[in-house]
């Protein structure tokens, strides 16, 4: 850590811890008022979403939807560095969630042009979708004056990254429902009460308990199915460094051409087009260029929406080198092709753990044997690996929201 960072942190280490500890001493009241509340009415249970692809709550509102206790609602809003893209894109998330019959707000004033303070919502509980890039009024220091703030993690937590662990946002929270218990000790570690964190299981995972949506289905064919899902994060000031896509982004829409009996899905990062643009990898006219050929080539699609599980359950190969879908897509036991940065900041022990089952490639050459012994030998040596890293999950039997619903009742039912 240079001298400038380490000053700047130092400056705001009180401010901060101030305010973390007001927002837990206006929980304290939110949770007082909730439990006189509770069976008296139904108490409103708000999720903030700004992109659609890390939607991860759906089993959770469609449990909420059901129940006598809660009312759930999507608030849609954007971030607060904003960009008239990002505009688009609120309106494109607000019909997403229209469309699949979900009770949906706007966060965000578009003739205004201001974020809507949540309060409008009359939010008792409001579940997050990301840490980052909150607006100051819809941040937990602000709706915890009238809400229980909660956060079910978008990705899985895998890495080694500082991102996982150090948002002063972990701390804010009232409860951090978290994927696995190497995680919890890691953000003990960090500073994070132990209160205020409860390991459930990932709630992306809860998508593994419903049939397949055939009506739904994105492949065409029966070949075989391959999924390309690189990162965004081969920029050298990325925290992660886990992207590759500089590296073998043209080599896959070649081998896309060059074999036509097998069907594609790239299933890229939602940031990845704005890192391509950025880092100058292509221009924007490329950049659009090369989505297309995904979106339009004979044997090739384009997926960048959420609800995502139903084309993992429905591939027969997985290339990626996203971290959270190292966990998501194990369910599956197919085989997955890991694409490894050198520069990479690594898996935790957890994220090593599950990914023993996987077949991490390093350059180009093992990347093409890797292909050949999958798609043409039918050698999957791994296979019983897998198995066995599969028991390393925790996949409630009734699904990750039911425990927290269950956990959110007994609370609330508390002292009643």
């Amino acid at each position: 850590m240079d001298l400038k960072t380490f000053l700047t942190r130092l400056i705001f280490y009180f401010p901060n811890n101030i305010k973390i500890i007001l927002t837990h001493k206006n929980y304290k009241k939110s949770l007082q008022r909730l439990k006189n509340d509770f069976g008296k009415r139904k108490l409103n249970v708000c999720f903030l979403n700004s992109e659609n692809s890390k939607w991860v709550y759906q089993s959770l509102y469609n449990q909420l939807q059901t129940s006598d206790y809660f009312e759930p609602l999507v608030i849609a809003t954007i971030d607060k560095n904003f960009s008239e893209n990002d505009l688009n894109k609120l309106q494109t998330n607000y019909e997403f969630f229209k469309s699949k019959g979900i009770n949906v707000e706007y966060g965000y004033d578009i003739t205004g042009k201001a974020h809507i303070p949540l309060s409008k919502y009359s939010p008792d509980i409001i579940f997050y979708q990301e840490p980052w890039h909150l607006p100051r009024n819809q941040q937990p220091s602000q709706t915890s004056k009238y809400a229980l703030c909660c956060y079910c993690s978008y990705g899985t937590g895998t890495t080694n990254g500082r991102n996982e662990y150090c948002a002063r946002f972990f701390k804010e929270v009232w409860k951090y429902f978290l994927d696995n218990n190497f995680v919890k000790q890691v953000l003990i570690k960090h500073g994070i009460n132990e209160e205020n964190l409860f390991v459930t299981g990932s709630i992306k995972l809860d998508a593994y308990l419903n049939p397949v949506n055939t009506t739904k289905q994105v492949w065409t064919t029966n070949n075989f199915r391959i999924i390309y899902a690189p990162h965004f994060s081969f920029n050298k000031d990325s925290i992660l460094k886990f992207g590759t896509f500089d590296i073998y982004y043209k080599f896959f829409m070649e081998f896309a051409k060059a074999h036509p009996e097998i069907e594609f899905i790239f299933k890229p990062h939602p940031s990845l087009r704005k890192t391509i643009i950025e880092q100058k990898l292509m221009t924007e006219e490329e950049t659009d260029k090369y989505y297309n050929f995904w979106n339009y080539s004979e044997n090739t699609h384009l997926y960048d929406k959420g609800d995502y599980f139903d084309i993992f359950r429905t591939s027969d190969l997985m290339i990626t080198d996203c971290n959270s879908f190292l966990t998501e897509y194990l369910p599956t036991q197919k085989p997955v092709i890991r694409l490894i940065s050198h520069k990479s900041a690594g898996l935790n022990e957890f994220g090593e753990e599950i990914s023993r089952g996987y077949y991490n490639i390093y350059n180009p050459d093992e990347l093409k044997t890797a292909l050949k012994n999958l798609i043409v030998n039918k050698q999957d040596n791994l296979k019983e690996t897998r198995k066995k890293c599969l028991e390393k999950l925790i996949m409630p039997p009734n699904g990750v929201s039911s425990v927290i619903i269950n956990y959110l009742t007994k609370i609330f039912s508390e002292g009643n």
